[in-house]
């Protein structure tokens, strides 16, 4: 089988064109993908890690606690910074924003982890809690972010193929059928609404009998 070599000098250069924000994004997911042994090499011209250990006896915050300790955050303002506009408007971000789309990005990375692993609710109260958060800023509340274009949260990037699946597997395991079927409707519509036939499908193929059925009724009554 043929091995595809990376062009490195090509992928430096893309890089190299990408914002503050996305950078971020890569760099959390770095250290995130590295053996801890690996991490010195990677930051100790920027930064100490001997200075930073795990507090002895301190367990870590549980995925609904951390999600749910962002959610309050954000909800409190703490990334809501506003930046000065000019007639590159829409390269302007600040740095508020970048973290908060990086932590945004973790948590929902983090959600799909857990969700083939979790039988109960879990996974599902969690993708609910940060979805709520979109719709919050998708209404125009401006206490959450400052974007200085108009594009809201499709300014935040989110790889819907990869999150709604997850959230729909969770969905099937944990819901009710009207639960089920009411929730994957809201969801596509606020969020995927132009990949609506796929997404119903996906949710079609992970649903129960009772589930589908209802599913389907909603859809049907919608026509």
């Amino acid at each position: 089988m043929t091995e595809h070599l990376i062009d490195f000098t090509a992928l430096r250069a893309d890089l190299r064109a990408l914002n503050r924000g996305s950078l971020l994004i890569i760099a959390e997911r770095a250290i995130e993908l590295m053996p801890a042994a690996q991490l010195s090499t990677l930051l100790s011209d920027f930064m100490r890690l001997a200075g930073r250990p795990v507090e002895a006896g301190k367990p870590p915050l549980s995925l609904p606690d951390e999600v749910r300790a962002f959610y309050e955050a954000a909800m409190a303002g703490k990334y809501d910074e506003a930046v000065a506009i000019n007639n590159q408007r829409r390269q302007i971000q600040s740095e508020s924003t970048d973290a908060f789309i990086a932590d945004f990005d973790r948590l929902l990375r983090e959600c799909v982890r857990v969700s083939d692993n979790l039988a109960d609710s879990t996974a599902k109260a969690s993708f609910e809690l940060l979805f709520g958060l979109l719709r919050h800023i998708d209404e125009g509340n401006d206490d959450v972010l400052f974007f200085a274009d108009d594009d809201g949260i499709s300014s935040i990037g989110i790889n819907w193929h990869a999150i709604l699946p997850a959230y729909i597997s969770s969905l099937a395991r944990t819901s009710l059928p009207d639960e089920f079927g009411h929730a994957v409707d809201a969801t596509i519509e606020d969020f995927a609404r132009e990949d609506r036939p796929y997404y119903l499908a996906v949710a079609r193929n992970a649903a129960s009998d009772a589930q589908r059925i209802s599913l389907d009724a909603i859809v049907a009554s919608e026509k």
